[in-house]
């Protein structure tokens, strides 16, 4: 067993350490010592340093972890958000809202009215009649359908503006911490 003269990191006292010792702890400042065996030297290394530096780099980890779940987060959320979209007949995309359904079931049932009123003016009221009570059905329809959609998109939004700020506030506390 060889036995190696090395110098205290922390306080630079002499010690004495047997050459298959990894680690030690100075007898006189008590510090953490990684001992070193190179080729042609024995050192020591304060561990306290590399243990700063692991937990440092263990923090800059969980940033980068969190930073990449709020990055799928957003994906996610912009690939849900197309499944709420609607089409227009002139082809662009939009967002239902629960105030445009509740005017184009208003706006429908009005034009079912219309279309009663008118029929029932007239000797002969027949397939009129019957598209008017479809205008009504339709506006009552449109009207429900779309403040359902409009409801459950707002919801949606309600719970990836609840889940990004979870995910920001612990990018902060990790970068803080």
């Amino acid at each position: 067993m060889k036995v190696s003269r090395v110098c205290c990191q922390g306080c630079g006292a002499d010690l004495q350490i047997d050459e298959s010792v990894r680690f030690a702890t100075c007898n006189y400042c008590h510090a953490k010592l990684e001992i070193v065996h190179d080729t042609s030297v024995t050192h020591t290394r304060l561990m306290e340093k590399i243990e700063q530096t692991t937990c440092r780099m263990a923090g800059n980890l969980r940033v980068i972890e969190l930073q990449n779940d709020l990055e799928r987060l957003d994906r996610e959320w912009a690939v849900r958000r197309e499944s709420f979209m609607q089409t227009s007949k002139n082809g662009h995309r939009y967002i239902p809202s629960t105030v445009g359904s509740v005017i184009s079931g208003i706006v429908f049932s009005i034009i079912g009215v219309m279309i009663l009123g008118s029929v029932s003016q007239m000797a002969r009221s027949g397939m009129f009649g019957l598209v008017g009570l479809i205008a009504i059905g339709l506006g009552i329809w449109s009207a429900v359908s779309g403040y359902m959609k409009a409801s459950s998109y707002q919801s949606a939004v309600a719970d990836y503006e609840a889940a990004r700020r979870e995910l920001s506030e612990r990018i902060d506390g990790s970068r803080e911490g």
